[in-house]
């Protein structure tokens, strides 16, 4: 697009005959100056928000985005604290003891691994699993 306004464009012979068949002559004493000042008036806000716009970019998208995301945010913060799970009913005696098995038989197994007193291979096997 060109800046250059006081230039006028190319003429079209065939449009000019068209338009002088339809319309008819142009009348002599036209001010085509005022013309061009009348349209140049009506048009300078719109085109200058079509600039201010362009110039901006998308900065207004943002700006209405943040309150839909903090709207959001404090929804999820709302749901996840509605939503959490009561705490679990504490474990029977026979399942306690059953953990105290677990945990005593893979620490009798893991304490000469972490010690340092197993032979070197049986590092390799306890992480092979074999």
């Amino acid at each position: 697009m060109s800046d250059d306004f006081g230039r006028d464009p190319a003429r079209d012979g065939e449009l000019g005959l068209a338009l002088r068949d339809v319309l008819g002559e142009v009348p002599g004493d036209m001010d085509w100056e005022g013309l061009r000042g009348s349209i140049t008036t009506q048009a300078e806000l719109p085109l200058a928000r079509l600039r201010r716009g362009r110039r901006s970019g998308g900065g207004w998208r943002v700006r209405s985005l943040v309150p839909l995301a903090a709207a959001a945010g404090i929804a999820a913060a709302a749901l996840a604290l509605t939503v959490l799970p009561e705490d679990p009913p504490p474990l029977s005696a026979e399942d306690l003891q059953m953990v105290e098995q677990v945990v005593d038989a893979s620490l009798s197994e893991a304490d000469p691994l972490l010690t340092g007193e197993a032979a070197r291979e049986a590092l390799l096997e306890g992480a092979v699993g074999s």
